[in-house]
């Protein structure tokens, strides 16, 4: 997976999840405009922490069943909202995703044993990988390019999709 195709799958799932909901992306959009200049500006590593304090827990898990395991919405309420009010959380999972992809670390959920510590599982390997390419700065670099490339591309695909005159799902 490169960084046109992992935009798309995104893009793909974005339109048929606002389909779903009959209701716009705007948080979701916002998101993905500000990312690339966020990066370029402040880095990789305050971007993504900027994008952590924002989250919202309960959309956490249903963004990762939905985004990265490719499961049917279950809480579509949360979901809905969440890409079509701010955005934080829905685009912190497919962010993070792509660098676990490109850490050869596909794990999510699998690693949590304990469902009742799932939330904060999550946001532990969050900073671990986060501490992981703080302390390597060529393996940071890296990652910060592929990163930046995806962004830009995602910005592309969700502003194609869903530019104009408002957002698709609000009329």
């Amino acid at each position: 997976m490169n960084e046109v195709d992992y935009p798309l799958d995104i893009g793909e799932k974005l339109l048929e999840l606002a389909i779903y909901c009959k209701r716009s992306v705007r948080g979701f959009r916002s998101r993905a405009r500000e990312m690339p200049q966020m990066i370029q500006q402040l880095g990789l590593i305050p971007s993504l922490t900027f994008l952590l304090s924002k989250i919202d827990d309960k959309n956490l898990i249903p963004s990762i069943q939905y985004f990265i395991k490719g499961k049917e919405i279950k809480d579509e309420n949360n979901l809905c909202e969440e890409i079509e009010d701010k955005g934080y959380t829905s685009y912190l999972v497919v962010s993070f995703a792509w660098i676990k992809l490109k850490l050869n670390d596909v794990q999510f959920i699998d690693k949590c044993d304990n469902i009742e510590e799932l939330t904060d599982c999550i946001k532990k390997d969050y900073i671990s990988v986060l501490k992981t390419l703080k302390n390597d700065k060529n393996l940071l670099s890296k990652i910060e390019d592929s990163v930046l490339n995806f962004s830009i591309e995602l910005k592309k695909i969700v502003d194609g999709i869903y530019g104009g005159e408002g957002d698709r799902g609000s009329s």
